[in-house]
């Protein structure tokens, strides 16, 4: 089975970069302080740095196994919630994590700029599960986190251009 390929209707894959090789996989879960799901495996193995368009109304840019290794120790990810790896982010301040956390192992979605487990929202137990099922969908669309606000307010020194960027990126 491949998930790429089995993708529900409401993905469709925008950009792509070239499959993680065995050393690269091999290197990311020596790094890794979970075990990485093998559904996530199979992705990298096909492609990586895979910018998916989610129902039209954003991405979720899933890595390939050198970004995973980059981006986890860029953002201090396992300093700052043990026992997690992150995968993927929606190219707007959030990252998609394994981890355990109220709905046990799973996906789970978190601001990069707020990474404490209370934080954690619940997307779908598997990728397989996001990317096939459907499961979660609402909530990569609708993560649209307090640093937009923040964001949005430092870049604009008009207010209300700010409130129309926001409500256009979280739409």
């Amino acid at each position: 089975m491949s998930i790429l390929k089995d993708l529900n209707s409401k993905y469709r894959i925008d950009a792509s970069k070239s499959a993680s090789s065995d050393e690269e996989i091999k290197k990311m879960i020596e790094f890794a302080d979970v075990q990485i799901p093998e559904d996530f495996i199979e992705v990298i193995k096909e492609l990586s740095e895979i910018e998916i368009n989610v129902d039209g109304k954003k991405y979720i840019r899933i890595w390939g196994a050198d970004g995973c290794i980059e981006m986890n120790a860029a953002y201090s990810i396992q300093e700052n919630m043990p026992n997690s790896f992150a995968i993927a982010d929606d190219e707007g301040g959030n990252a998609l994590i394994y981890t355990t956390g109220q709905n046990g192992f799973g996906l789970y979605v978190i601001a990069f700029n707020d990474l404490d487990v209370d934080e954690l929202q619940y997307v779908a137990g598997s990728l397989s599960d996001l990317l096939i099922n459907n499961t979660g969908i609402d909530v990569i669309k609708n993560s649209c986190q307090f640093h937009c606000v923040a964001f949005s307010l430092l870049l604009n020194t008009d207010l209300w251009l700010g409130i129309i960027w926001l409500f256009n990126w979280c739409v």
